[in-house]
């Protein structure tokens, strides 16, 4: 009797497994790498926008809001010489306020900022390119 040979067909793509998804890294995940590429400029990206929040707000808080009621409803003076001081703490605490869109904020600018040539230079690993 002559040996019977199996078929050989071309698998179809219903009998290949499906591709699995990568699962998109965690925030957490996502901080580190950036601060394993970026170090101290993640750091600078994350500063300036918290100083340009706090300097942001307080500008608003003194050109249009009305202090007064707010101050109050916060227990915060907000005129004479402890008015700087409220006028402060209340932009410090709006800010505080949006610190979780301010870290996404920093992990979408990092990179960005790090694309900057002048600043692409001065990081670690990149070399000293043009």
């Amino acid at each position: 009797m002559a040996p019977v040979e199996p078929s050989v067909d071309k698998p179809t793509s219903t009998d290949t497994a499906p591709a699995q998804a990568t699962a998109k890294p965690s925030v957490k995940e996502r901080f580190t790498v950036l601060f394993r590429e970026y170090g101290p400029l993640a750091i600078g990206v994350y500063l300036a926008i918290f100083a340009l929040s706090v300097a942001g707000f307080a500008v608003a808080l003194s050109a249009g809001v009305d202090l007064q009621t707010l101050g109050q409803r916060v227990g915060v003076q907000l005129d004479g010489a402890g008015g700087t001081a409220g006028t402060l703490f209340i932009a410090w605490v709006l800010t505080k306020a949006l610190q979780v869109p301010r870290i996404f904020a920093t992990l979408v600018l990092t990179p960005l900022v790090g694309r900057i040539p002048f600043i692409a230079r001065r990081l670690p690993g990149r070399g000293t390119t043009p």
